[in-house]
């Protein structure tokens, strides 16, 4: 299979999970709270707590699949400005728990590749969650 053709499976899957998130009323509660449960019987009590894990796990992966069609909306070097926070050239800033988007050498490809991590802070200085050995300034980066 090709990799557009497995796009394009991931916009449908897309498609079907805010579907199902949507007749469980899960986008509306977050906790399955609108589905009518006998909460008398042992057997839905379980049903709805499996549910509750599944649907938890499924938006989590429709987050994914939307967070991967969003355009680019800037790619930029990353500087540290006076304060010690990280920002774009556009002025987008990142601190501890924020998501990035980096092109990083790794030893698996021949050509730096896009790796989505976290930005994390030690207290003195923000690092890549995971690649804490390389320094943010100067990191080509990219915001969506």
């Amino acid at each position: 299979m090709e990799l557009s053709m497995a796009l394009v499976q991931m916009k449908g899957l897309k498609c079907r999970i805010d579907d199902i998130l949507s007749v469980t009323t899960y986008d509306e509660y977050a906790d399955l709270r609108g589905l009518h449960v006998d909460h008398e019987d042992s057997d839905q009590l379980f049903q709805l707590k499996e549910l509750q894990v599944i649907m938890r796990k499924l938006a989590a992966i429709g987050g994914s699949i939307e967070y991967l069609f969003r355009p680019v909306q800037e790619t930029s070097i990353l500087h540290r400005n006076e304060n010690g926070e990280y920002r774009t050239e556009k002025g987008h800033y990142y601190h501890s728990g924020n998501l990035i988007e980096v092109l990083l050498q790794d030893g698996s490809h021949e050509v730096p590749c896009w790796v989505q991590t976290k930005v994390e802070y030690d207290g003195e200085d923000y690092y890549l969650a995971g690649y804490e050995e390389i320094a943010m300034e100067g990191l080509e980066v990219r915001v969506r």
